[in-house]
Order: structure tokens, then C-alpha cells, then sequence
């Protein structure tokens, strides 16, 4: 091959070389562009109706997306709403109206935070170093937990069949869908928590909860 039939070979294939460099980045941009269209916009809790939140939280793309902090930032926020501001008997309807596929996207996204949350707790309960920082932790906890209880009993009216429908049949639910390794942080925790719950009922007078009759 001769220098200049060397030169134009260079110059097709820099010429072909372009047009893939300028075919992908178009892919890329087509395909961000796409992917912008798709994802919901964060509802602002006040003012969105209760379907497009029940919505966004079961949408893959939405409330998914989230970091960890800032799932349990958007639900505290919701909760803190439905509590003080109303708004229950609407979330109520849309609850009973949903279609078994956008219910089962909603419960499923609630359970996966839930679970994610609970044994982030557990972790942490395992990072206390001492008898008191540990009772301590788990008063703590107790409290949370019981602000949440309202909001956990509205949302798990959306769950059928054998999913949780209050708070302590949500942390059971958790310690049964977890790795063993999961099982062994979580168990512990949940352990702890019954006998320091039990303390606290004692402490502030409050007959034991029934218990369910034998079937």
C-alpha cells in the first residue's frame, strides 16, 4: 500500500470513527432524555392528592430511586401529615380502589423500606456497648416505633393475605424474609425489644395486650 492509499485509509475509517463517536452520544443523550420522561416528579406532601404518593411510592422508577434516607425522610413526612393534617379518609378510598397490581407495587415498596430500616436499627442496637446504652437504644426505638404504629395500621390496610397488618406483625415479617445473616443481627433485636417493651408496659401501668384465641 502506497503512503497515500494509506492516508485515505486512515481518513475512512477517522471518518467512520466520528460517526460511531456521534451515533453513541446521541444514544446516550436519547437515552437519559428517556429516562427523565419516565421518572415521576417527588409529590409534595400537603399539597399532592394521596393516589399519586401511593403512586409514586410503588412506582419503580420513584420512590425507589430514593437513597435510604431519603425514603425514610419522605415517609416521616407523610406520616407526620396524615397524623396532624388529615388527610386518612382519602388515603383510605384510594387504598380500597386500587388495582391488584398497584397494590401489590405499594405494599411490596413499603415491606422492602421496612425491612431495610428494621435491620439498620438492629445494627445499631448491636453497636451499643453497654447494658445502659443498649436500654437506653431501645426505649428509644419503642417511642418511634409507636409514632408509627397509626401510619403502619392505614398503609397495611392495602396488604392482603399473609402480609403484616400492625407494627409488631411488620417486625416479625421482617425477621421471616431475611438472609441468616440478617436473622442473626435482627433476632436479638427483636428479642429485646418484646422484653424492654414489657418493662415500659409494667412501668406505666398498661394492662398486657390480648391474646389471639387458640383456632
Amino acid at each position: 500500500m502506497t503512503t497515500g492509499e494509506l492516508k485515505q485509509a486512515v481518513k475512512r475509517h477517522r471518518s467512520s470513527a466520528y460517526l460511531g463517536i456521534v451515533a453513541g452520544i446521541l444514544l446516550i443523550v436519547g437515552w437519559f432524555a428517556y429516562d427523565m420522561m419516565q421518572t415521576p416528579d417527588t409529590p409534595q406532601i400537603g399539597r399532592a392528592p394521596a393516589a399519586e404518593i401511593v403512586a409514586y411510592v410503588g412506582n419503580a422508577r420513584g420512590y425507589a430511586r430514593l437513597t435510604q434516607i431519603e425514603q425514610e425522610q419522605f415517609l416521616d413526612r407523610w406520616r407526620e401529615f396524615l397524623i396532624n393534617e388529615g388527610g386518612e379518609e382519602e388515603l383510605n378510598d384510594c387504598l380500597d380502589g386500587m388495582d391488584e397490581s398497584d397494590r401489590k407495587a405499594f405494599a411490596a415498596a413499603i415491606l422492602k423500606h421496612a425491612k431495610r430500616s428494621f435491620i439498620e436499627d438492629a445494627r445499631r442496637y448491636a453497636r451499643q456497648s453497654t447494658p445502659q446504652e443498649k436500654n437506653a437504644y431501645l426505649r428509644e426505638k419503642l417511642e418511634h416505633y409507636q409514632a408509627q404504629a397509626r401510619f403502619t395500621k392505614r398503609v397495611a390496610s392495602s396488604f392482603r393475605g399473609e402480609a403484616p397488618k400492625n407494627q409488631d406483625q411488620l417486625q416479625q415479617w421482617v425477621i421471616e424474609h431475611t438472609t441468616a445473616e440478617e436473622r442473626a443481627l435482627g433476632e436479638p433485636y427483636l428479642d429485646a425489644l418484646k422484653r424492654v417493651r414489657e418493662i415500659v408496659r409494667k412501668e406505666q401501668g398498661a394492662p398486657a395486650p390480648a391474646q389471639p384465641a387458640n383456632s
